[in-house]
């Protein structure tokens, strides 16, 4: 039988006017609310549940390609779904899930038994902030349509992932507060899949991957043990390391990885409304130093005026002294009454530079550089184009004013 993917958009909804999904304001608080998991249950005596357990089941009996349940329910039933039947899993000759528009808050780690699965597309559905592990393992998903807008560490909005529970051995895996534990039931471990019954709890983590096309989800991990979460795969640069248990990690609430193109041998950290004008601030000191500081915007100095490896990490408390590990590190203090910081390089346009959520009002910078002895300027001898200097930049809220300062100066700098 052929198939073909339909188009994303035609027919996915359910019929009718009326809602068929609740609003979720989750992903609209920013990195300093705390999140937690939804807390719904699914109740499984409702008319849209067990009309989806009938379209599974003539689904699984007709071996079909595309399954699209949500156009086969009303918009009032499609609302009485906060998850998908662990009989999803069933659907092995599935190619196409769509779940357009739909009100599920979570989807249950048997999608990893739909192992023919190509394609899933459950955009638009806000109330869905991350996925099950099990959905990274699916070997021919290649394609999704996720709004990232609502996911857990999205780098604009950036909200924080929910604090999981530490191992507990004893648990009634088939019934589960999903307040607690992000899903009602666990039947194997995520990456071995063997059992967790027994093992000496499950054990949790959040990590950041690629599944298909272009984004990276925030997956959830049900380990049988330790080891399963060591032999997770690194998440992707600019993401939180994983795997990690959510809330701040070590005081880390954001990263990101960008390239800034230095123009004029500098970058930006700034109040995102600021409109400050730092010429006067790069004195023949402040470039010795590689720092100029204005009351809304810090100037970070560059060898180099081209494209620099930037890491940008945000911390809600100072984080500890590691200077040792670079040639250059510079600290300012810097005012962000917007409760947004900027980084860019000088001449970027400030409304498409990464921004950051911190508290309103002072924060300290650290910038930390490396690779200035093997970086060479374009035309320079020893110009080689796979040697680019790097900055990291950290940002944390400070409790006051305090004189901007050199940690530790490349030998080679001027002083």
């Amino acid at each position: 039988m052929a198939f073909l993917f339909s188009d994303r958009f035609a027919g996915r909804a359910a019929p009718g006017p009326e809602p068929q999904a609740d609003e979720c304001r989750c992903a609209n608080r920013g990195n300093r609310v705390p999140v937690r998991f939804h807390a719904e249950r699914q109740d499984t005596s409702a008319p849209g549940w067990l009309r989806l357990l009938e379209l599974i089941e003539e689904a699984a009996a007709d071996g079909r390609e595309e399954f699209a349940p949500l156009r086969e329910l009303t918009a009032e039933q499609c609302r009485q779904l906060v998850t998908l039947p662990p009989d999803i899993g069933r659907l092995t000759q599935v190619r196409s899930l769509v779940l357009y528009r739909s009100n599920l808050v979570r989807i249950p780690p048997e999608i990893g038994g739909m192992r023919s699965l190509e394609q899933f597309d459950p955009y638009t559905s806000y109330r869905l902030h991350w996925f099950p592990y099990e959905l990274a393992r699916l070997p021919l998903l290649r394609r999704s349509t996720v709004s990232t807008r609502a996911l857990y560490g999205n780098p604009k909005t950036r909200p924080r992932f929910p604090v999981l529970a530490r191992p507990v051995d004893g648990l009634e895996l088939g019934s589960l507060d999903p307040a607690r534990w992000g899903t009602g039931a666990v039947g194997a471990c995520s990456v071995c899949d063997g059992p967790i019954a027994g093992s000496g709890g499950l054990h949790q983590a959040w990590i950041s991957l690629h599944t298909s096309g272009a984004d990276v989800l925030p997956l959830l991990v049900n380990a049988c043990s330790a080891a399963c979460l060591a032999a997770l795969p690194a998440p992707p640069s600019g993401y939180l390391p994983g795997p990690h248990r959510g809330g701040s990690l070590n005081g880390l609430t954001a990263t990101a990885a960008l390239e800034l193109f230095a123009e004029h041998f500098q970058l930006h950290v700034m109040d995102e409304d600021a409109d400050e004008d730092l010429g006067a601030a790069w004195t023949p000191q402040a470039v010795a130093d590689g720092l100029a500081v204005g009351e809304r915007t810090v100037g970070i100095g560059t060898a180099v005026t081209m494209d620099v490896a930037v890491t940008v990490e945000v911390f809600d408390a100072p984080p500890p002294p590691d200077h040792a590990r670079f040639d250059h590190v510079v600290e300012a203090t810097v005012d962000v009454p917007s409760g947004r910081v900027a980084v860019l390089g000088c001449s970027d346009y400030l409304p498409d530079a990464a921004t950051f959520d911190v508290p309103p009002g002072p924060v300290r910078v650290r910038a930390s550089r490396s690779d200035l002895a093997a970086v060479r300027q374009v035309g320079e001898d020893d110009y080689r184009d796979e040697v680019v200097e790097r900055v990291r930049i950290r940002i944390w809220p400070a409790s006051g004013p305090e004189a901007p300062r050199v940690v530790k100066r490349w030998n080679s700098a001027v002083d």
